[in-house]
């Protein structure tokens, strides 16, 4: 089964709150977590997923492509992130689709949480390894912390190339 979570902590601890949602997964179980400035600009966002998950059952993460990012390993070649139309992102996931749909890459390296897909089974591994890294982090880094973990206990990172979603990360935000 795939569970859609988006983790809300009030007291700003996102690891606290991660942790709860996966609490209420089976060990087969995946999880998929979502920031709270995103959305999926594709309908069908669950049976992309899905499918990428029974193509690759053994990986550790995956994310997606965003249409702003800072690791610019997530934003596809060639997307303007300060572009603010909703109907140009929409045209970007569709044209991801269209591109690459079905594709993987092994990216290992360290990401932006914006969307994280995890097994619980592979959570249950990293909680232990996250939480003393993580545990003085409230926000920020807490999907960098994840990430960097699963590489550390030999799992690997894999970007969805045709799952592209809306981030709104700061775009219009002033300094």
């Amino acid at each position: 089964m795939i569970f859609f979570f988006t983790p809300y902590s009030f007291n700003f601890k996102l690891l606290d709150a991660i942790a709860q949602c996966m609490d209420l997964l089976n060990p087969d179980d995946w999880a998929e977590i979502m920031d709270g400035d995103t959305a999926f600009l594709q309908s069908d966002f669950g049976h992309q997923i899905k499918t990428h998950i029974e193509n690759h059952p053994n990986a550790g993460l995956f994310t997606s492509y965003a249409s702003r990012c800072h690791y610019r390993v997530q934003v596809p070649p060639g997307v303007d992130m300060e572009n603010d139309s909703i109907l140009y992102q929409k045209e970007q996931a569709e044209y991801r689709v269209l591109l690459v749909s079905g594709k993987v890459t092994q990216i290992n390296r360290k990401i932006a949480g914006h969307l994280m897909v995890i097994k619980k089974s592979t959570w249950d591994k990293i909680l232990p390894m996250v939480r003393v890294t993580a545990s003085e982090k409230r926000i920020l880094g807490v999907d960098i912390k994840i990430s960097k973990v699963v590489l550390e206990i030999g799992l690997d990172v894999r970007l969805m190339q045709d799952m592209y979603v809306l981030h709104y990360c700061r775009l219009k935000d002033s300094a």
